[in-house]
């Protein structure tokens, strides 16, 4: 597994990249062109806290994505 840091990321993709990705990505949902797979969304039996894995796939930029993620309840009050 290669794990890319937040500091990686902002060296090689700057925030124009990032917002023109996204820019072509939304144009591409309007269009038909790109979709969303079902997500998916569980609670894991802790603290109220829930897993989610979301995936789509953009037909016109030949771009698969995917967005895993865990929401810790009471993480923010902790920073």
């Amino acid at each position: 597994m290669l794990i890319v840091s937040e500091q990686t990321c902002k060296e090689v993709v700057s925030r124009l990249d990032a917002f023109e990705a996204v820019e072509a990505v939304v144009a591409a949902m309007s269009s038909g062109e790109a979709y969303n797979f079902p997500v998916v969304r569980e609670a894991i039996g802790h603290v109220d806290a829930l897993y989610g894995f979301k995936g789509g796939f953009d037909r016109l930029g030949l771009t698969l994505g995917v967005k895993a993620g865990g929401y810790w309840p009471g993480n923010q009050k902790k920073g």
